[in-house]
């Protein structure tokens, strides 16, 4: 079973309630922290107030844990004009996953691929 631990830097939840029925397919299970994930997921666009406790939390799992991007918001910052990941490319994403929100398919698939590129 595949652990993944979410952060929501700021979304709306939508991709958070998508995340939810991705879990409830069988496929992923919630880790108790992000140091017992196998994945981490972002969603959204990394507002001021939580960015320091993000960028903390990333700067200790860099190359350990691969992040997945899940939403547009978590991208670049729609529908909100601005932020996520485009906003700083020190953050790199294993991948990045558009939608708003995507399907929980689409969410299980793409944690999938991540871990594929992992090796």
């Amino acid at each position: 079973m595949i652990k993944i631990f979410r952060v929501n830097t700021g979304s709306c939840g939508g991709c958070d309630i998508e995340i939810g029925a991705a879990v409830a397919s069988g496929a992923l299970t919630l880790a108790a922290s992000p140091y017992d994930a196998d994945v981490l997921l972002l969603t959204g666009p990394l507002m001021p107030a939580v960015r320091p406790a993000f960028l903390s939390l990333w700067r200790e799992l860099e190359g350990r844990v691969p992040l997945v991007a899940v939403g547009r918001c978590a991208i670049d910052g729609h529908p909100f004009g601005r932020g996520g990941l485009a906003e700083h490319p020190q953050i790199q994403a294993r991948l990045k996953l558009d939608g708003c929100p995507p399907a929980p398919g689409e969410i299980a698939e793409a944690i999938r691929a991540a871990l594929r590129e992992r090796g």
